[in-house]
């Protein structure tokens, strides 16, 4: 798909009834030099940049009437040697038109692209237009001529020819691709057919949509054909309660480092009835990280769960407490090791001690010392999630199996909550205790040797943080533990911030190429940090995402630049739209978002079509696979979506045409590679041209020098950039200078 430009089809056919018109276009399309198929050269003649490279030379052919031209198309074809243009004049008597030879030209060859010589005498251009239909095929070229004009539209015509073709061929070659792997697919069906493994694939763009699903699906009831029409497949199929954690690991996938997910969850059957099923989950990438495919297997483990459940009815649970005993822990602690190591989500094991317990049971008795382990094991219980697994080893030993942890940070908060819950006074048989407890942490990562030694980990930990002094947690690596440690402080410390004047917000300029027109700004988060210094929003905003602290974050940038934008619209000076980028959570967050915007900018008298909210890729296929309408929402309130880094995580850009997204944002890596590869660049100008169709601004990220002709050369409606080139980020006071000046030149061109 990133094969260079094939060399460029130079077939003129020249349609004029005068000879010495020929022998014009013959002097200005054929002198003598070498050929030049390079896209640098054709953006020199499109586009007027300097350049040492030779002339281009044309393969013209001449025809005076236009039945002779029609004879030579079909001759052409005949000979699979097409004209990739034709320069057709308007006027030939005695025989056909302009128009009528233009007419009988696309009904042989529609590829044929044409500039059609008029003079102002000659029909007006709303006749052209009823009799051609005036499209993408057709330019006109009026009277007189100039060399420099025609050189131009040869070159451009014959490009553009070139382009469409290898394009189709592409498109060929994918759908052959396609037919190829499903007919692979339709001959493994044979073999899976009578399988209880049924296999399935998801294209790789947001959505998801199925394209392929195992035939042995009947054997639950469902129609594979019916499966893959819907819409609404995944909901047919996955039960309601087990919904939240199917998309949680359809997200692990979705990170484009991930190798794999596995989820367990209630799969429906055609009569209504549930099977339980282990689902894998397996990314198909592209060599720069793109996704392509979804690829799926499905597992029916029914008898396994019902095996387990008769197990749990067993005396297998604590008798003072009522929780899991160890050999309970034990073996759910190798089930969620041996998911894990097929791509489920990371989990953590937590070994709790309460500090000083055996004095409790020395000064009041046992009787009170048990009444304070069940009330314990209450409240531990009520600290974590449905899906954890609790435990009393014995004495006053507690373990617990965290599962679902994408972070140590999620870790980190339960231990938290844990203790300051475990803290609150207990009343028990008229005394009034007070306990505290003391958490190792032991973490799964793919190093994890097994099951058994992350128990042995958690248990080191322990006595480490028994060693600091009790009443604390710790992890089984010192560095996690500062990592940890570093992150909470920040988070904590950046709640404070937010009342107080340490974050600041600056302002990064949008520029239009063309004119140099500031077109927006966008709002950029540092923080002065008392101790650490000035931080960019790279350097805390993914500890405000892992503690939740991202809400508040939000809504505070939410509503500060909301209030410049009020200050530089009072000023006379406002920017046409206010950039804020958007996180997930602030996504998921739902109606509390869309009544965030409503309330700030009535707040600060602005509309909500003065906002443009900027959202990655891989948060826009989260909400989608999601089914979240908070994007939906806020573009039928006039707030203008903007995917950022756009082009790095899918390979195909067909689901923008279901969104009603207003930009894209191209990545700065994107741009680079287009700056020096050929085959980038060609894919560059047609994700350009594909968004001009669907009427999408373009927006450039990183913008510098050398890559400015990439962009301008395009046919987008609205090309914009935003970097260096420009100006960096600046503040408010800056950013309003910026803005009187109007219009803003390159870095190192200021008057």
């Amino acid at each position: 798909m990133n094969a260079p430009l094939t060399q460029i089809n130079r077939r003129v056919l020249i349609v004029d009834d005068s000879a010495s018109i020929h022998e014009d276009f013959a002097k200005i399309l054929s002198p003598v030099a070498l050929d030049d198929d390079g896209l640098g050269a054709t953006e020199n003649l499109l586009f007027g940049t300097p350049s040492a490279a030779p002339p281009l030379r044309f393969e013209l052919d001449s025809a005076f009437q236009g039945h002779q031209a029609l004879e030579k198309i079909e001759a052409a074809l005949a000979s699979q040697r097409p004209y990739a243009m034709a320069f057709i004049d308007m006027r030939m008597p005695p025989g056909w038109d302009g128009l009528e030879t233009i007419e009988r030209l696309w009904r042989v060859d529609p590829k044929l692209q044409v500039a059609l010589c008029t003079a102002y005498s000659d029909y007006s251009w709303e006749d052209i237009d009823q009799r051609l239909a005036l499209n993408d095929r057709l330019l006109i070229l009026k009277k007189p001529f100039d060399a420099i004009e025609i050189r131009q539209m040869a070159s451009a015509l014959t490009v553009k020819w070139q382009m469409t073709e290898d394009a189709a061929l592409k498109m060929n070659l994918l759908e052959q691709a396609v037919e190829e792997r499903t007919r692979e697919l339709s001959d493994a069906n044979i073999i899976v057919q009578n399988s209880p493994t049924i296999l399935y694939r998801l294209r790789g763009e947001p959505s998801f949509p199925l394209m392929y699903i195992s035939h042995n699906i009947t054997r639950y009831g469902h129609v594979a054909a019916e499966l893959v029409r819907s819409p609404n497949w995944a909901q047919a199929l996955i039960h309601p309660d087990d919904q939240a954690s199917v998309d949680t690991a359809m997200a692990r996938v979705l990170d484009r480092h991930a190798l794999g997910a596995s989820i367990e969850f209630r799969m429906r059957t055609g009569d209504g009835t549930w099977r339980w099923v282990e689902n894998r989950y397996i990314p198909v990438r592209d060599d720069d990280g793109r996704l392509l495919e979804v690829e799926g297997i499905i597992l029916d483990i029914t008898e396994r769960r019902v095996a387990e459940e008769k197990l749990a009815l067993l005396a297998r649970s604590d008798g003072l407490t009522g929780l899991a005993n160890r050999a309970t822990l034990i073996e759910r602690l190798h089930q969620a090791f041996a998911a894990a190591r097929r791509g489920a989500a990371p989990f953590a094991v937590f070994y709790l001690d309460l500090d000083h317990f055996k004095r409790i049971n020395d000064t009041l008795g046992h009787p009170v010392g048990d009444l304070l382990l069940q009330e314990v094991a209450r409240r531990i219980k009520a600290s974590v999630r449905e899906n954890d697994v609790v435990a009393r080893l014995g004495g006053d030993e507690f373990a617990i199996v965290q599962l679902d942890v994408s972070d140590p940070t999620q870790s980190a908060a339960m231990a938290n909550n844990i203790r300051d819950t475990l803290l609150a006074p207990y009343h028990l048989a008229g005394n009034a205790l007070h306990v505290s407890v003391s958490i190792g942490i032991s973490t799964y990562t793919a190093a994890s040797l097994d099951a058994d030694s992350l128990l042995g980990q958690a248990d080191t930990a322990l006595y480490r943080a028994k060693e600091m002094g009790r009443n604390q947690y710790h992890f089984h690596c010192a560095e996690i533990s500062r990592e940890v440690a570093e992150r909470m402080t920040l988070a904590s410390e950046l709640l404070t911030a937010l009342d107080g004047d340490e974050l600041t917000l600056n302002y990064a300029p949008e520029v239009d190429l063309h004119s140099r027109r500031i077109l927006g700004m966008e709002a950029q988060i540092v923080w002065q940090h008392p101790r650490l210094g000035l931080l960019p929003a790279s350097a805390f905003v993914p500890a405000a995402q892992r503690t939740g602290a991202i809400i508040a974050l939000g809504r505070w940038v939410l509503d500060r630049a909301c209030r410049q934008m009020r200050l530089w619209r009072d000023e006379g000076v406002a920017p046409p739209v206010m950039a804020i980028k958007l996180s997930l959570a602030q996504l998921k967050s739902g109606p509390e978002l869309i009544y965030d915007v409503l309330r700030t900018t009535a707040r600060w008298e602005l509309a909500p079509w003065d906002l443009r909210f900027d959202v990655t890729e891989a948060t826009l296929a989260q909400t989608k696979w999601t089914h979240n309408d908070v994007l939906p929402r806020l573009r039928e309130l006039g707030v203008t979506i903007a995917i950022d880094d756009f082009g790095t995580e899918y390979s195909s850009f067909d689901y923008l045409k279901t969104y009603r997204v207003n930009h894209l944002k191209l990545a700065q890596t994107f741009i680079d590679s287009a700056s020096r590869d050929p085959a980038s660049a060609n894919a560059l100008r047609a994700i350009v041209n594909f968004a001009r169709d669907l009427d999408i601004g373009i927006i450039t990220e990183g913008q510098t020098a050398p890559e400015a002709p990439l962009i301008e050369g395009s046919e987008a409606p609205l090309s914009s950039a935003q970097g260096l080139y420009f100006s960096e980020a600046v503040s408010a006071e800056q950013a309003e200078q910026l803005l009187r000046n109007s219009e803003l030149p390159p870095k190192g061109n200021e008057a």
